[in-house]
């Protein structure tokens, strides 16, 4: 039995979020297997909200005065 490793692990996630679905010599792979793969790389990588990337803040500063711009 092989050693589980934290490399390994990640080298299939990355097999199959970046597998093209139906693709011979490929993985069998489904969408929902690469969104899941996706997933679970951003999360490991700490991309996001989460890992202190401040959000987006969008000023409008082409909207009349005392109108509400709602996105």
């Amino acid at each position: 039995m092989r050693k589980i490793e934290a490399e390994r692990v990640l080298d299939e996630l990355a097999e199959i979020a970046f597998a093209q679905p139906g693709e011979e010599g490929g993985p069998p792979v489904k969408v929902a297997d690469k969104l899941r793969a996706l997933e679970l790389l951003y999360k490991h990588l700490g991309l996001g909200e989460s890992a202190g990337v401040p959000a987006v803040t969008v000023i409008d500063d082409l909207a009349p005065q005392g109108e509400e711009v709602v996105p």
